[in-house]
């Protein structure tokens, strides 16, 4: 008969192949600590983009971003240093997450092939702005003045994003794409259209009594914004 569920010890701790109990279970200790490092990790981050995108980098505080996290300011300071530093990692977890969920699916088109893949990009970024409104709202926030946050994103992250958003275009024109204009339009004109609503939430939500994070809502809205940048 087994022993009860409860006194059964965890397969990680079973000595395996001639590892002795002691060496599995430092093993299995070290691996929870870094399972729960990279969870705390990822909780101050969270945390760090939503203050920062609510209150911008200078009235954000460390010590309520840890209240937010559920961590100590002491854990944020050993990990992270000081609040530039943090936001500086924030920023770098945000592009990089856009940049996962924005990567093309096996049997997509490549996003500068031309119209086709434009169309796909412009379908996905409206869908990744609905998910994390926090990403316009904190780069709307540092953008306002010039500041060492704001050369940080630009120089790290922003202006790869133009440069390449500025290929695809070009693509996508020679593809038959309709609206040939210069890339600081164009630009701002597919990411207004794409973030505004989104980031602006609350205030549409109040004029217009519909959740605009809601799946319909976000859909139409992607056919909207290709509707218009493609004059179908």
């Amino acid at each position: 008969m087994s022993p009860p569920a409860s006194l059964r010890r965890p397969a990680a701790l079973k000595a395996v192949s001639g590892v002795p109990e002691k060496a599995a279970k430092r093993a299995y200790r070290g691996e929870r600590r870094e399972e729960q490092k990279r969870l705390t990790h990822g909780r101050v981050l969270e945390a760090a983009l939503e203050l920062f995108a609510e209150r911008g980098f200078e009235a954000a505080s460390l010590r309520d971003i840890a209240t937010k996290a559920g961590v100590s300011h002491a854990v944020i300071r050993l990990h992270f240093g000081n609040k530039a530093q943090l936001w500086q990692q924030a920023v770098d977890f945000l592009f990089r997450r856009m940049q996962s969920e924005m990567r093309p699916m096996p049997g997509d088109p490549d996003y500068a092939e031309g119209a086709a893949g434009l169309e796909l990009f412009v379908r996905r970024y409206v869908a990744y702005c609905a998910r994390h409104p926090e990403h316009a709202r904190l780069m709307l926030m540092e953008s306002m003045h010039d500041s060492e946050q704001l050369r940080y994103a630009v120089d790290e992250h922003i202006r790869p994003a133009h440069q390449f958003l500025e290929r695809m275009l070009k693509a996508a024109v020679a593809d038959g794409f309709p609206l040939d204009v210069p890339p600081a339009h164009m630009t701002y004109i597919l990411a207004a259209a794409s973030q505004s609503v989104f980031a602006l939430a609350h205030e549409a939500r109040r004029i217009y009594g519909v959740d605009v994070l809601g799946d319909d809502f976000v859909a139409h809205h992607a056919d909207a914004v290709v509707r218009l940048l493609f004059r179908q």
